[in-house]
């Protein structure tokens, strides 16, 4: 997108080199262009439109307002995550259990612009890790934990899981072929890139996309479910099996937190409505210090897993 970029603010100063650095500028100071009017200022307009449009591909803005998860101590509040040093995290923990409803809502003083969303350039693949001595990578792995048998693996490939028996958490059936299966990043990653992620390096982002430090990071559910969730968060998902709605709550808010990710200001209104319309037992909707720890550790045994991966291009 810089190449195409360069090529059209080129032809643009042959056409009128004064004009054309007007532009830039008013382009670079985020400003409304302004043309003078000549008997080509349609053409220039749709270039500078151009112009425009391929920086603005390349970003999307994100909302000024954003629910922030917090732990306090006395009067101040600190942030964490399970990103920080282990050792760190000892110090901060200074309690037993930590509410998941513990939230403040903050707003940005201006907009903030990131760099558009890409899987594969922000996230990578699943992985295979060359130390557990298999040749699964993530989602077989993945498959292999969920199934309450043991799984039957391809004849054409003993690498890729066949069948199995899964019993999905969104829908309460039972599904036997692995085709029926998708690996659901429980908070799905573009939504993870978006509250927070954006600021990650492309080793820890390749990490969270590969996380088994927890049961319920990655989850074995129905592909068709997983295809309509996509990136979507509470306030426009919510699993149809409503025996599953408070414990689908519970996870996506213990990610969250983990992990430092923020929510939208309309996620946690849907959250909170979530939580009062299947009376979810607000008592259980904490999280442990010995959980927190324990996550942490697997974070950081396992953060090189994504160390030889080279960031695509």
């Amino acid at each position: 997108m810089k190449h195409i970029f360069r090529i059209l603010l080129f032809i643009f100063c042959i056409i009128n080199f004064s004009i054309a650095q007007e532009i830039a500028q008013e382009i670079t100071q985020g400003t409304e262009l302004k043309l003078e009017s000549h008997p080509e200022t349609d053409f220039r307009e749709k270039i500078a439109d151009s112009i425009a449009d391929s920086i603005a591909d390349d970003y999307e803005t994100l909302d000024r307002d954003y629910v922030q998860f917090e732990i306090t101590q006395n009067s101040p509040s600190i942030n964490f995550s399970i990103l920080k040093s282990y050792e760190n995290l000892v110090k901060m923990l200074k309690s037993k259990y930590y509410s998941l409803l513990s939230w403040s809502l903050h707003t940005r003083r201006v907009n903030l612009q990131i760099e558009n969303y890409d899987r594969k350039l922000k996230f990578g693949r699943w992985i295979n890790d060359p130390n557990d001595n298999t040749c699964l990578n993530t989602r077989a792995l993945v498959l292999q934990r969920d199934s309450t048998k043991n799984v039957i693996f391809k004849d054409s490939n003993h690498c890729a899981v066949a069948s199995g028996n899964w019993n999905d958490p969104y829908t309460g059936q039972t599904f036997r072929s692995s085709a029926d299966i998708q690996i659901d990043h429980f908070v799905p990653l573009k939504n993870a890139y978006m509250s927070g992620a954006y600021k990650w390096n492309f080793k820890t982002r390749c990490l969270y996309a590969n996380f088994l430090g927890s049961e319920y990071h990655l989850l074995s559910v129905n592909g068709t479910q997983n295809m309509k969730k996509g990136d979507r968060a509470p306030d426009k998902y919510i699993p149809p099996n409503s025996d599953y709605v408070c414990t689908y709550i519970k996870n996506w808010l213990s990610i969250k937190f983990l992990w430092g990710l923020k929510m939208s200001a309309t996620e946690a209104d849907a959250v909170a409505a979530s939580i009062k319309n299947n009376h979810c037992n607000t008592s259980s909707l904490y999280i442990s210090d010995s959980e927190i720890l324990r996550q942490s550790q697997f974070y950081q045994e396992t953060l090189d897993l994504c160390e030889k991966l080279k960031v695509p291009q």
